[in-house]
C-alpha cells in the first residue's frame, strides 16, 4: 500500500511542475534543405507524439478566384490554382481541371464571406500511404505546409527545470528546457544537443 502511495505521490509531483504552456502542438523551427522536421505534441501524463515529416512555409495572395503560390519550380511561373469554397468548411483547390487538394476545415468558420484563412486537413498519398496533411493560411498571407510520416509515442518528464525524453526505440536526452513567448527548447535525442521549436 505504501508503495502504491508513493508511485501515486510522484505522479502527481510530476503533473505539477508540467507549465500549461508546453502542452499542445510544436514544430521545430530549423529544417533540412528538403524541407523536413518534426512535430512534436505534449499531452498531460508524461506523453508526446513525436511526428517526422515535412514542413514548408510559405507564402499565398488571392487574386479574383485563384490562389497565387511560389512557382514550384526556381525562376517558373507562379502557381495559380483555382478556389471552391462552394461547400461550407471545405477548400477544393484546382490545378487547371485536376484537383491538386480537397481540405477540411479544422473549427469554426470566420465570420463573414467564405475565406481560405485558417487550419485545413486533407490527405495526401505517398509511397501507397494515404497521409494526413495540414496547412494553415494566415492573413497576413503566410502559409504553413505539415505532413508528418509517421506518429511516435515517446514519454517526456520535467524535474526542476530539466527535461527528460524517451523514445520508443530507447533513445534518449536529458537537458534543461525553456519555455515563454510561443517558443520551446527541448533536449534533442538525434543530435544531442538541443530542438528549438515553435507553436503551430
Amino acid at each position: 500500500m505504501r508503495l502504491f502511495v508513493l508511485i501515486c505521490g510522484a505522479g502527481l509531483m510530476l503533473a505539477q511542475n508540467v507549465p500549461d504552456a508546453l502542452l499542445g502542438r510544436w514544430r521545430t523551427v530549423a529544417v533540412t534543405k528538403g524541407g523536413i522536421g518534426a512535430m512534436y505534441e505534449f499531452k498531460t501524463g508524461g506523453v508526446v507524439l513525436v511526428r517526422p515529416g515535412a514542413i514548408v512555409t510559405g507564402t499565398y495572395k488571392i487574386e479574383g478566384n485563384e490562389m497565387v503560390l511560389p512557382p514550384l519550380m526556381e525562376g517558373g511561373p507562379p502557381n495559380r490554382q483555382t478556389i471552391n469554397l462552394a461547400t461550407p468548411g471545405r477548400l477544393i483547390l484546382f490545378q487547371g481541371k485536376e484537383v491538386s487538394m480537397n481540405l477540411s476545415r479544422v473549427g469554426k468558420q470566420p465570420p463573414g464571406k467564405p475565406t481560405v484563412i485558417g487550419e485545413w486537413v486533407g490527405l495526401r498519398e505517398m509511397d501507397g500511404q494515404k497521409l494526413e496533411m495540414r496547412i494553415f493560411f494566415s492573413a497576413g498571407g503566410k502559409s504553413l505546409f505539415l505532413l508528418p510520416f509517421q506518429t511516435q509515442q515517446a514519454k517526456y518528464q520535467i524535474d526542476k527545470g530539466r527535461m527528460t525524453l524517451l523514445l520508443p526505440d530507447g533513445k534518449a536526452a536529458e537537458g534543461p528546457f525553456t519555455l515563454g513567448g510561443g517558443a520551446l527548447t527541448i533536449p534533442s535525442v538525434r543530435s544531442g544537443k538541443s530542438t528549438k521549436l515553435t507553436r503551430y
